[in-house]
């Protein structure tokens, strides 16, 4: 395979700079121009470590000027909070809530409560945190926007978030304890719930403050006769048990794999008694992930779950969380030095795999515990340092002192003497970590997805959309092949790994890193790998270059029958007649080879037509048999089993993370 730099150059550009709209494409081309190329060849290229690139940005002065210039001149870039704005929001949302009220055809009035909620949510999102700004409702407009969206919710009969937006605006200053307003929202919460106890001791408190006051009572009990709890279909996600539990030598892996290691091929994971088809092999958290700006208005900063209420940072509204837990847990640790930067970096252009650099350490404990991590890393996964050009070294350690710099400007470092840029030793340190980490996850990283699937069906027209990236330490070890023998899907941010086929003892247990035999041809997929991976693939497919999925004809290839005989014989032209192996000279029978294949592919059929009747488990456990069936008598490609492993990904997923538009 010949080797392609500019591809190569291009791919390895494109995992720390995602954008060359952004200013660190310009900052990096003023800097490579002011130090010149034969500096930047004759030097630069040819330090080896990372500490002594990171060094070298900082220090020596054909390129210290340009780099201190830029990097001192980074401040915080937010979306702030708007107090007037989302007052204005919030009486948008009175207004389409009261429409609701009066309108006469349900439709209408649905209709109107989805107008009015989504203003609420701006109104939410805006608001700043208690006692900010008390020119307007007080310092309470945080605490009178969840009011106001908890009415909305009530209204629409979703009685759980309206309860937890009540317990939020009762956190941000709202007064409960004596307000009967308060208690008789909180009945008709739990009423939308359908638990009509709990709303009647609400309403039994309310009643004990309302006093001689019980028009009140009477309205909210009204109120409650007519409420409908919403119908709120609950999309399923479960993370399946790993077959025969986890292994206690490998994270998130179960017990019947292993991982290996050779000279050629470095660290990789292979069976170790041997995998059925379905088996769980890996169910994994994230050594960290981040989600994709492009959906930060859409889905929850933390977790990665479909927002429907979503929760804000108090400091900023650029994101926004499914939960109050969940905006605790991020705003407790890495969201508070990220925040007041959000803007920055989206602006800055870099890619994803720059924000789970840097998450790495701002989601540490402390700081030595993010340079733990990092160096671990960096030890154990493969980075390529050693072969890269200096243009690279040089883009990465630019983006390594750009987001050092953001740290310091956060106070991860605690509160510094100095607003200059140079860095201490231990920034230094940092530095070269983010370097290395920067290095490794072009290689290492996962892109998570969800499916998207429509009203009417849960396969026809389902969509993968990706919704951000991750590291995960266990998952990095499964080597590349380009038709894979597990597949991976996430239950938010959790990577799922399952057999799309049976395995012998050792086999290698290969993921597909994108270029994939079925879509593009042996040429376009060496060429990728090589490129993005720098790799040469020489994987089955591969060696017997197979064709394209469309391409590929109804023949099989069947295993000899004979005992101890690993032969493949090409389908029998005479079924009566024996077919001769010429391996084991023997003449042996494909007559059962060719009925077993007759009930797989009789299998497949039902395992397609439980798919089409949405019976997701049903289909999963017929394909399984399938599989595991052909594997016995005959080997890829056929284009029926391509096609049921890739139908069998497709169920896999629908019992992982889904959400519809």
């Amino acid at each position: 395979m010949d080797y392609d730099p500019d591809y190569q150059k291009i791919c390895s550009t494109r995992t720390v700079q995602s954008d060359k709209k952004g200013f660190f494409n310009e900052f990096y081309l003023n800097v490579k121009d002011a130090c010149g190329d034969k500096w930047l060849q004759n030097y630069f290229g040819k330090l080896k470590s990372n500490a002594a690139r990171i060094l070298s940005i900082f220090s020596d002065r054909e390129i210290c000027d340009p780099v201190l210039g830029v990097l001192e001149h980074v401040q915080p870039v937010f979306k702030q909070k708007d107090v007037l704005l989302s007052s204005q929001r919030r009486a948008q949302a009175d207004k389409f809530y009261l429409m609701s009220s009066n309108a006469e055809v349900e439709a209408d009035r649905k209709e109107l409560l989805q107008q009015a909620l989504m203003h609420a949510n701006l109104a939410v999102m805006r608001a700043p945190a208690p006692n900010l700004d008390t020119s307007v409702d007080h310092g309470l407009t945080l605490a009178m926007a969840y009011l106001t969206r908890a009415n909305i919710l009530i209204s629409q009969g979703e009685g759980e978030a309206a309860l937890s937006d009540l317990k939020l605006a009762a956190n941000f200053g709202v007064e409960s304890r004596q307000n009967v307003d308060y208690y008789c929202k909180m009945a008709k919460a739990y009423a939308a719930m359908a638990e009509s106890s709990r709303a009647e001791i609400s309403l039994k408190i309310a009643e004990k403050l309302a006093g001689a006051n019980t028009g009140i009572i009477t309205i909210t009990r009204k109120e409650i006769a007519l409420i409908k709890p919403a119908k709120r279909e609950r999309l399923t996600e479960v993370v399946p048990a790993l077959t025969h539990g986890e292994n206690p030598e490998l994270s998130g892996a179960a017990k019947v794999v292993k991982l290996v290691e050779t000279k050629d091929k470095g660290r990789f994971v292979v069976a170790d008694q041997g995998l059925k088809t379905g088996d769980v092999v890996l169910a994994e958290d994230p050594v960290a992930a981040c989600l994709l700006p492009n959906f930060f208005g859409t889905n929850c900063h933390h977790c990665f779950k479909r927002l429907h209420t979503p929760v804000p940072c108090l400091r900023c509204s650029g994101i926004a969380f499914c939960s109050a837990q969940c905006m605790g847990e991020a705003c407790e640790t890495y969201h508070r030095f990220e925040c007041q930067f959000m803007d920055l970096f989206i602006g800055s252009g870099m890619s994803i795999l720059c924000f789970i650099a840097l998450r790495i350490f701002t989601q540490a404990p402390s700081l030595d515990d993010g340079l733990a991590t990092a160096n671990l890393l960096f030890e154990h996964l493969c980075s390529h340092q050693d072969v890269r050009e200096a243009d690279d070294h040089l883009q990465r350690s630019l983006m390594a002192g750009f987001l050092m710099r953001v740290l310091q400007k956060a106070q991860y470092f605690g509160r510094r003497k100095t607003e200059g840029v140079n860095p201490t030793a231990v920034e230094l340190q940092v530095a070269t970590a983010l370097l290395g980490l920067l290095q490794l996850l072009q290689y290492n990283a996962h892109e998570i997805y969800h499916t998207m699937v429509t009203d009417e069906h849960c396969f026809e027209g389902c969509k993968v959309v990706y919704v951000g990236a991750g590291l995960y330490g266990t998952g990095s070890y499964f080597n590349h092949e380009c038709w894979p023998s597990v597949a991976g899907y996430f239950v938010g941010k959790k990577l799922v790994m399952s057999a799309t086929k049976p395995h012998r003892p050792n086999e290698i247990v290969a993921v597909n890193y994108g270029p994939i035999f079925t879509k593009m041809n042996l040429k376009e997929r060496q060429r990728s790998l090589r490129g993005r991976y720098a790799f040469n693939c020489n994987c089955m497919t591969c060696q017997e270059n197979w064709p394209l999925l469309q391409k590929i004809d109804k023949q099989v290839r069947f295993w000899c029958t004979s005992a101890n005989c690993v032969n493949l014989l090409k389908f029998p032209k005479d079924l009566a007649k024996d077919v001769r192996c010429p391996r084991c000279r023997k003449n042996v029978s494909l007559k059962e080879s060719v009925a077993k294949l007759i009930k797989i592919e009789e299998l497949y059929r039902e395992a397609a037509e439980a798919m089409q009747a949405q019976k997701t488990n049903e289909a999963i456990e017929l394909f399984k048999e399938g599989i595991d069936a052909f594997f016995q008598i005959a080997a890829l490609p056929h284009k029926d089993t391509l096609i049921a492993q890739q139908a069998l990904l497709k169920c896999n997923a629908n019992t992982g993370t889904t959400f519809k538009k």
